[in-house]
């Protein structure tokens, strides 16, 4: 079944005992792209105007986003690890059915299916992992992300933060690229997360007590 808004009294935005609560909600989350960027900006170790405009790119955020779950939800070994490959796999099969949804991610089924983690690539993703504690294929990574940006944007903010000094960047023997976190961005990510939440609860708290 399709979701409606035309019928969802939830969404209709002339419900003026809903809009200052909308706006608050609006205002923090800009406020948490603003204050992530300034804070991003300000930990890159380099001072390359080329780094930092990437580091300030839409992206940043699901990516930076994306190493702060693998920290808050405790994925340390590899059977974590492959667990949460599995969860993805499981995902993009769900969503290859979804043809709409996948039209408007503007990602071809085709670039999908390729994000899957096969009985080749999920090795290779276990191994590294294995052999270095916290650390990513860059081509698994962005199987990893491919819901959210493309392969050469995910390439970008490697190299991008790998300059600012929040990945560590590896070209092994064997031809491939390994990447490993530094910790900071999750942090920065986490500390605006932190406010935006604690901003918003704060504020709906305010209201109840009055």
């Amino acid at each position: 079944m399709n979701y409606d808004p035309a019928h969802d009294d939830t969404a209709r935005v002339d419900d003026m005992a809903q809009i200052d609560a909308d706006l608050l909600v609006l205002e923090r989350l800009q406020r948490f792209r603003v204050d992530f960027a300034e804070q991003i900006c300000a930990a890159a170790k380099s001072r390359s105007l080329d780094v930092l405009s990437v580091l300030q790119l839409e992206a940043m955020h699901p990516f930076a986003e994306f190493y702060f779950l693998l920290r808050a939800r405790g994925i340390e070994s590899e059977a974590d690890l492959e667990r949460l490959a599995d969860s993805h796999n499981s995902y993009i099969v769900h969503l290859s059915k979804n043809r709409e949804k996948v039209e408007r991610l503007g990602l071809k089924p085709e670039r999908l299916m390729q994000a899957i983690f096969t009985g080749d690539t999920l090795p290779r993703l276990l191994g590294t992992w294995r052999e270095h504690p916290g650390s990513i294929d860059q081509s698994n990574l962005g199987r990893f992300l491919v819901a959210v940006m493309s392969t050469e944007t995910a390439r970008k903010l490697v190299v991008a933060c790998s300059e600012a000094g929040f990945l560590d960047r590896v070209r092994t023997p064997f031809g491939t690229v390994v990447v490993r976190s530094t910790g900071i961005m999750e942090k920065a990510y986490g500390i605006c997360l932190r406010e935006l939440r604690l901003g918003v609860q704060g504020n709906s708290d305010g209201d109840h007590g009055g």
